[in-house]
């Protein structure tokens, strides 16, 4: 299934704002909780989709050095992270966590599972970082 129709179909079903969802920018964008903005990306030349949530600021001075610190070793072995990465996303410079998911095989309850899971850890890490 493309992503557009998989993200479309899974927008129906949870009854998110149609407006999320921008298809020139191939991403859906929404908020979790009143508090995380996380994105559906399916980048151009890629078979892959990314739910990614936006976590925090990477701050500045020591507060930086240690949710940095921080992150790395949340991210071992993706124990803590129940498989997601934690990484920094430089142009934002933002601390965000993220799933890759693979397309084949995916339907909305799948992708729905990944998003619940994703805001799951995200609430446990925001508090450690």
């Amino acid at each position: 299934m493309k992503p557009e129709k998989l993200i479309q179909e899974w927008m129906d079903a949870i009854d998110l704002d149609p407006q999320a969802l921008d298809l020139k920018e191939r991403q859906c964008r929404f908020q979790a909780m009143e508090q995380f903005e996380i994105s559906l990306e399916w980048p151009q030349g890629t078979s892959d989709l990314f739910a990614v949530m936006d976590l925090m600021a990477a701050g500045t001075g020591e507060l930086r050095k240690r949710r940095l610190e921080k992150a790395m070793q949340l991210n071992v072995y993706g124990l803590r992270t129940r498989g997601a990465v934690l990484g920094w996303d430089e142009l934002d410079d933002r601390i965000v966590l993220s799933y890759r998911l693979l397309l084949e095989g995916l339907d909305i309850y799948g992708l729905n599972a990944t998003i619940s899971n994703l805001i799951e850890v995200g609430v446990e890490l925001e508090e450690e970082l």
